[in-house]
């Protein structure tokens, strides 16, 4: 697994922990993890036993948990040491992790990932550089998933790798760039969704390290009134004075009303953030009647609303093969 954007450290550790909970297989013993933060400060942590929970038996430690960049390798118990050999890592430059043996020695005698990351290193893109040193070792048993500090991703399978029948890939992309993750994996079960449950659990811890950016307060006995977009008009102390949605006039008739995901707040004429929490609302007589079964209720505001998430190219062709 590699992950960039706020958080990455934890977003990988929690994805790594989800496919522990339910997967079968070549899965809870070693971790070779690596974390590179703000001024290209780096820590490594490595584990023989017990996967991502012996790695982080506590909480991660801060640093750690939101590094803009991270990357791990994770498999069965008692791997070659050092297992720190499974990631190749350069501050200021990126990571290049992946499955099968990616520190194996390539036919000029460096290890695959180091050649990888020797090109990132010259300034070639992370993609090329995984496809000149799989064209030059296409006899290897390995697969690369490599990052420079600033996103840039690549991934690549050899073609013995390409061929296995529980191989496992997927990428996701917020769309505007705010946070990047992809998985390879093979021997793990059930295959056809690891890689995205990695992902996914990777991806909303990430999004996750922004805090709220306020509180506003919700009560029973506010009234409802129409517009084209849903907003929740407050005033400068928070509190909701109107609630206007598109669906306003049906809601009274039926008595509930489903804000939806992407509802403005709004206050003096001005978009102060999005709201973090849809609760389920009933309505009476055109007004607010209970918010989550209670009569006031304190809702988060978001600073943005994250993107939809797309599925990278790259990993197309890397999916379809995996049956």
């Amino acid at each position: 697994m590699i992950a960039c954007g706020t958080g990455a450290g934890a977003g990988l550790v929690e994805g790594l922990k989800a496919v522990e909970k339910v997967a079968r297989g070549a899965i809870g013993g070693f971790v070779s993890f690596v974390a590179v933060g703000d001024g290209n400060t780096m820590v490594r942590k490595t584990v023989q036993r017990g996967g991502a929970h012996a790695l982080f038996s506590e909480s991660i430690p801060a640093e750690i948990a939101q590094a803009p960049l991270a990357g791990l390798i994770s498999s069965g118990p008692d791997r070659p040491e050092p297992l720190s050999s499974f990631i190749a890592v350069e501050p200021g430059v990126g990571i290049v992790t992946g499955h099968r043996m990616p520190q194996s020695l390539a036919h000029d005698g460096v290890p695959l990932n180091e050649s990888v990351l020797s090109r990132m290193f010259s300034g070639v893109n992370p993609q090329r550089a995984i496809d000149e040193v799989l064209a030059e070792n296409e006899d290897c048993d390995a697969g690369f998933l490599a990052c420079t500090m600033d996103g840039v991703l690549g991934v690549g399978n050899a073609p013995s790798v390409r061929l296995r029948r529980d191989l496992g890939a997927s990428a996701l992309n917020e769309l505007n760039g705010v946070a990047r993750v992809a998985t390879l994996h093979n021997a793990i079960e059930p295959h056809r969704v690891i890689a995205s449950l990695a992902n996914e659990v990777a991806l909303d811890r990430m999004l996750q390290t922004a805090p709220p950016v306020r509180w506003i307060t919700l009560q029973a006995g506010t009234p409802l009134g129409p517009s084209t977009r849903a907003d929740l008009v407050t005033d400068k102390a928070g509190i909701v004075q109107s609630v206007r949605h598109a669906s306003c006039e049906s809601a009274s008739r039926v008595g509930v009303l489903g804000l939806g995901d992407r509802v403005g707040v709004v206050t003096n004429g001005e978009l102060q953030g999005w709201l973090g929490y849809e609760p389920f609302i009933t309505v009476r007589a055109g007004k607010i009647e209970r918010i989550d079964g209670q009569k006031e209720m304190a809702l988060p505001v978001v600073e943005r609303l994250p993107e939809n998430r797309v599925t990278c190219e790259i990993l197309a062709s890397h999916e379809a093969s995996s049956g």
